[in-house]
């Protein structure tokens, strides 16, 4: 498929105000985040034949990097509400339209409030009192388990992810665990499509307004470097025959 790389020096793209050259270049790297994590999402097995031990790492992983672009989503806006409060008096138009897009993302982050607590008690930080809370709240009889491989990095603490991240699960679907990471799921597909998004038109506004548009050169991604989903999935970990190979 094709593609397009715009080349431009430091000293040209300095030509952009310092007041939004540091919110570009911040968000710009959030939504590299982004983008670099949704394969994770995209190739990921399902596990309809997913044996027991298979299945936790697969799941494991799946609330993992769910967390984590959720937890980004709500880092953005907080970059965001940050910068249009610090520049709330300024009359500058391209300030104000910038805010303008931003708006109807800044409502949806808010609503979601368990997206906050993920954030803020799970994916960035470990809250030892968070996790005492949670245990807390589990049933006597609440099955849980531990993971442990022959090799390493197939050791699965599946006790914690399960303690950990159910209540904030339940709390987005209202108490059904199942409910919630749909919910969790919508989240990422919209938030994600329209931060990327914005930051696509606020990169090309800023661009042109302060003389940014440099020589487009045309090149492509190559199908080597890409896959179907379904056909091709994030391993759990290196094969048995990969590891007699490098033991011979």
């Amino acid at each position: 498929m094709d593609g397009y790389i715009f080349h431009f020096d430091a000293k040209k793209f300095r030509a952009i105000p310092r007041r939004y050259i540091g919110f570009l270049v911040a968000s710009g790297h959030c939504c590299n985040e982004l983008s670099i994590l949704l394969p994770y999402i995209i190739f990921e097995h399902d596990l309809t034949n997913a044996n027991e031990f298979e299945a936790a790492f697969i799941q494991t992983r799946k609330f993992t990097v769910d967390r984590i672009i959720i937890s980004k989503i709500v880092e953005h806006g907080e970059l965001c509400a940050e910068y249009f409060k610090v520049n709330k008096e300024s009359t500058d138009e391209p300030l104000l339209e910038l805010k303008k897009m931003y708006e109807p993302i800044a409502d949806k982050i808010k609503l979601a409030k368990w997206a906050r607590i993920m954030r803020n008690k799970i994916s960035f930080h470990y809250d030892p009192a968070q996790a005492l809370d949670a245990s807390d709240l589990l049933d006597d009889n609440h099955p849980l388990r531990l993971m442990a491989g022959t090799i390493k990095g197939l050791t699965l603490f599946e006790f914690a992810e399960e303690i950990t991240s159910r209540p904030i699960f339940e709390t987005a679907g209202s108490g059904d665990i199942g409910k919630g990471m749909d919910v969790a799921h919508a989240f990422i597909r919209d938030l994600v499509g329209e931060i990327t998004r914005f930051q696509s038109q606020a990169t090309i506004a800023m661009f042109k307004s302060f003389g940014m548009v440099s020589e487009r050169i045309q090149t492509e991604l190559r199908d080597e470097y890409c896959a179907a989903p379904g056909e091709v999935q994030m391993p759990i970990s290196i094969s048995s025959s990969y590891s007699e190979s490098r033991s011979k």
